[in-house]
């Protein structure tokens, strides 16, 4: 079986690790391969591709804009999420765009997101308690994402809206495929989602600055942004905030999945960090590495490059397998175990360098509210009644279901 998250049966952990060793640059791309949707070639239009697997060679594209440039996207989500997509920008513009986004994103800011959150969280969790079970995914951290990521954004709370637009975030994401039939339908559908979602935000950015312009939230502050004499207007800021809404809730979802898998599977770290809260922000970092809910990132060759005795001509793609160079054994010691304890390293699964994405924060925040709050359950342990959970997929990757008892 295979879709946008990948394929559930494959294993891709123990085929990167081969590739880490005996191939570390593939002539092709790996999901194609697999037959999964890649932003390295996403419109199907034949463009060359060689993946990457190891952890150096994928921090050296990613630090290296001018040789290696992010403009394909403008391709892939691009063409959902309009021009000013911040990771496909050029050198030039994107300078000026993180200057005005910087505050936005700033210390300041993302303490105030923490202030904000922790209610939401507490109160979605206490809602549960009183079941003293829980499937997780569907429960809580499918739909409690979208709320968090609605609050820092600063839209009007209204719970029908917030599930109409994760609705159409996900047409988005899942626009893309390789067959050709599904493709066309799937596009369509995801342009007019994209369309939809443009439409509500730009009203909601227009009325709040109409407002003043005011409010600690991400649109207030993309409102009062400038810098060197530059304004976001109106149509920027809902391309901006557009950008986030499929991917943070997603993103967020699989990582704080995958990472809750792992600490479930070890009760004696779990009790651990219930008992330090200051662990929390460790416990975050490590699941991002161990399992990369993004396990790709695409870039374009500007100029002749050569890997490992591999020539790599201009304009051929490069597909950076992200979620095998997190795992990179020369790198990590004992990358496949789930170790909070060891020293922190660049996750290469939110890009390096220029483009380190911005969303890092957020999703980091949102995963430590979470995290917090469900350590308040007593004894929080998986259902013993319940299958397993198993984490899948090849492009996108976490658990199915995650079925937990407490009390």
């Amino acid at each position: 079986m295979s879709s946008v998250y990948g394929t559930d049966t494959q294993d891709p952990h123990a085929v990167y690790r081969e590739a880490r060793k005996n191939e570390p640059i593939m002539v092709g791309d790996i999901l194609a391969k697999w037959n999964v949707p890649s932003q390295a070639d996403y419109s199907n239009l034949g463009r060359q591709v060689f993946t990457l697997f190891r952890y150096d060679d994928v921090l050296q594209v990613l630090r290296d804009p001018k040789t290696f440039t992010s403009t394909l996207l403008q391709e892939g989500l691009g063409q959902f999420l309009g021009g000013f997509l911040l990771t496909g920008m050029d050198d030039a513009t994107h300078k000026v765009a993180r200057k005005l986004l910087a505050p936005a994103f700033s210390p300041k800011a993302i303490a105030g997101w923490k202030t904000l959150l922790t209610p939401v969280v507490a109160d979605a969790v206490a809602k549960l308690e009183p079941r003293g079970k829980a499937e997780l995914m569907e429960d809580l951290l499918l739909p409690l994402p979208v709320r968090l990521i609605y609050e820092i954004i600063g839209f009007p709370k209204d719970e029908a809206k917030t599930q109409e637009f994760a609705a159409r975030g996900m047409r988005i994401l899942v626009g893309p495929q390789r067959d050709p039939e599904k493709a066309k339908a799937s596009m369509a559908a995801a342009f007019a989602a994209a369309r939809e979602l443009y439409d509500d935000t730009l009203e909601v950015v227009r009325q709040r600055r109409a407002e003043g312009s005011v409010g600690e939230d991400l649109i207030g502050y993309l409102l009062r942004a400038e810098a060197d004499g530059e304004k976001l207007d109106d149509a920027h800021i809902t391309e901006l905030i557009r950008q986030m809404l499929p991917a943070a809730a997603e993103t967020t979802t699989r990582s704080f999945g995958s990472m809750l898998v792992a600490l479930l599977e070890r009760p004696a770290l779990l009790a651990r960090i219930r008992e330090d809260r200051s662990l929390v922000a460790k416990a975050v970092n490590e699941g991002m590495r161990w399992e990369t809910a993004s396990q790709f990132l695409a870039r374009q060759a500007a100029v002749d490059v050569e890997f490992h005795g591999v020539k790599v001509p201009a304009g051929a793609a490069l597909s950076l397998c992200t979620g095998s160079a997190n795992r990179d054994e020369m790198v990590f010691d004992n990358p496949d175990e789930f170790d909070i304890d060891r020293p922190q390293k660049i996750n290469v699964g939110f890009g390096a360098g220029v483009h380190m994405c911005l969303g890092m924060p957020v999703a980091k925040t949102e995963m430590e509210a979470m995290l917090n709050a469900l350590l308040d359950l007593p004894n929080l342990r998986l259902d013993p009644e319940q299958p397993p959970p198993v984490i899948v997929g090849a492009q996108l990757r976490g658990p199915r279901a995650l079925h937990v008892v407490w009390g």
